[in-house]
């Protein structure tokens, strides 16, 4: 029937043509796109944009997403063509045609971060320095109607176009005060992350933050802001009555000098009520602040405030004690977690401070410097019911970093009179345990690394004592049944470089526990849960019966950091690379 009607012919294309818009390719799911793209380089990229229409469709905005880091010579492309679409747009515009799409406009809309940092890799530089226009230009063309504008003019042009960036690294002085009023009219509406660099003039400072967008997730200041009364003049700024930023959960201060009694900052924490995530880092405050709580102040002024991470790298602007506890003092809702590195004073104060939190505190990280006096590691394990993670080791490869250990009697923690090991509230809530445990006695460790007889710091008082406390050790470890990651030895650089461990072997390790069968190591049988393991920079007796009894028992590790190619250590590498390659044993020859 469909035949005669003369309808056959136009179904049978109907269908056809419904079937090839059903066709989905690879290119149509985003979440496949990104996978694939993220492991390519940004020269692979362009390689993969120039295939076909398709692919140049697909790849194209992954070239253009993040231009944070690029090369010399991709900065001086991306400077040509912005100064080329600089002319053809203000310069030539006679020879603009109808149809005619500016470069920028087509592109920059792409560009989701971008870096405008010195020195990283940015084009910062190459926008607003005039010399770089007679490199990027090649010889013989004309110069004129590039030198009719000023190098600040096409950086106004570039930004202008961006407009969907999320995140921002800037860096402005004074003397481009124009250019960051351009960047805040024109390239924040989206923004999710935003750092500032530099020496920034307060009522420029203002000028942005009043166009703050509700998107802003994280807001990094790098800098350090002054007034400038030829600036400021007439300005007319009010951030008073600006709403607080609904998106806002991490301020971080680094290397900042801000004087923050003084009253301009209260402004900027008027719209941070949202705000759940503190960083100081070397903010010196203790050395510049003529209140040791001002700082607290304006932290108290944060009504979500719950986590904080300072960190003091600077043994001349040392934290200390008074007021780290002014700014552990500051959280209304309780601290759910506290890392606290370098030259920091964690004394009597400060604890009673954090101790007010103890309901609450779930993640607590303490790396103290060389020469500083280690925190008493048990009451933290004893106060804290909901503490999931404890470290006092080196979470990244840092230099002269102090390993605070605890004595392995003190760690056993028995009851007097019936011996038993005392319960701590944490033991089925710890899942992350970082420490160095202490005061073994190890009557077979007689040389030290570099090969020299080494006189033993604790010494048994009698046979078999070393044996029976490593024993009591495990006991109190395997308590710890939801343990996902035990580091018991530092991860510090020279564990993986022999040669420049042999310069520095203060981390190393020797009254420490043997992580032998024989010694007791079976009593952790039960950390069924256990992903990690650290034992960088101990004296250890691990062999292949040790290496083959830990892949037995512990199906969910995946990773053993410290396992040294020597000795009988070599034996458990070999057995496990052949046996459990899926097992990741840190390079010993390059740093990770």
């Amino acid at each position: 029937m469909l035949d005669i009607l003369g309808l056959g012919a136009l179904l049978a294309r109907s269908r056809r043509l419904q079937s090839s818009q059903l066709l989905v390719t690879v290119f149509d799911l985003p979440e496949l796109n990104h996978k694939i793209f993220s492991y390519l380089s940004r020269n692979d990229l362009v390689r993969w944009a120039c295939v076909s229409k398709g692919w140049h469709h697909a790849v194209i905005p992954y070239i253009w997403n993040d231009l944070s880091t690029l090369t010399k010579s991709q900065r001086k492309r991306l400077t040509r063509m912005v100064i080329d679409d600089y002319q053809r747009v203000y310069c030539c515009s006679s020879k603009l045609t109808g149809g005619h799409q500016s470069s920028l406009a087509k592109y920059c809309p792409l560009i989701r971060k971008l870096g405008l940092i010195s020195g990283k890799g940015s084009i910062f530089d190459s926008l607003l320095s005039d010399f770089i226009l007679d490199d990027v230009l090649q010889k013989g063309e004309p110069l004129s109607d590039i030198r009719r504008s000023t190098a600040q003019n096409i950086f106004h042009h570039f930004m202008v176009h961006c407009t969907h960036l999320y995140a921002l690294e800037f860096i402005l002085g004074h003397r481009f005060y124009e250019s960051f009023k351009v960047t805040a009219d024109s390239s924040i509406q989206h923004l999710r992350h935003l750092s500032l660099h530099g020496i920034i003039l307060q009522c420029a400072f203002k000028y942005m933050m009043v166009r703050f967008p509700a998107t802003l997730e994280t807001l990094e200041l790098r800098c350090q802001l002054y007034f400038c009364k030829e600036y400021h003049s007439g300005m007319g700024i009010d951030v008073a009555e600006q709403e607080p930023l609904p998106s806002l959960r991490r301020l971080s201060l680094r290397y900042n000098r801000t004087h923050f009694h003084d009253t301009f900052p209260f402004t900027l924490w008027r719209r941070c009520e949202s705000v759940e995530t503190m960083d100081l880092i070397n903010c010196w405050i203790s050395a510049y602040q003529s209140k040791p709580s001002s700082m607290a102040t304006f932290m108290r002024a944060l009504p979500n405030l719950n986590t904080i991470n300072i960190e003091e790298i600077y043994f001349m602007f040392n934290m200390n004690d008074e007021a780290l506890a002014h700014l552990l003092s500051t959280s209304r809702l309780g601290w759910r977690s506290v890392s606290i590195t370098g030259y920091v004073d964690f004394g009597e104060r400060s604890w009673e401070a954090l101790f007010r939190h103890a309901s609450t505190l779930e993640n607590f990280i303490m790396v103290k410097r060389y020469y500083q006096k280690g925190i008493e590691i048990r009451p933290f394990l004893t106060s804290f019911p909901r503490l999931r993670s404890f470290m006092t080791l080196a979470e990244r490869d840092q230099e002269y970093l102090k390993i605070n250990a605890i004595d392995a009697n003190e760690w056993v923690h028995q009851d007097p009179l019936s011996g038993s090991l005392t319960p701590w509230p944490c033991e089925y809530t710890l899942t992350d345990l970082r420490i160095g445990i202490d005061g073994i006695p190890r009557p077979d460790i007689t040389h030290d690394l570099k090969g020299r007889k080494r006189h033993p710091v604790v010494e048994e008082s009698y046979s078999g004592e070393g044996r029976m406390i490593q024993s009591r050790v495990y006991e109190r470890l395997a308590r710890f049944v939801n343990l996902e990651v035990l580091w018991l030895g530092s991860n510090s650089y020279y564990a993986e470089n022999p040669e420049r461990r042999l310069k520095k072997v203060m981390n190393h390790q020797y009254e420490c526990l043997e992580m032998s069968l024989e010694s007791g190591l079976n009593q952790l049988g039960g950390l069924k849960r256990l992903k990690e393991l650290n034992i960088s920079l101990m004296a250890t007796r691990i062999g292949q019966k040790e290496a083959q009894w830990m892949t037995e028992q512990w199906p969910r590790l995946c990773e053993i950091r410290g396992l040294e190619n020597r000795d009988d250590a070599r034996k458990a590498r070999q057995w496990i690379k052949a046996n459990s390659p899926h097992i990741v044993l840190p390079s010993l020859t390059t740093k990770e």
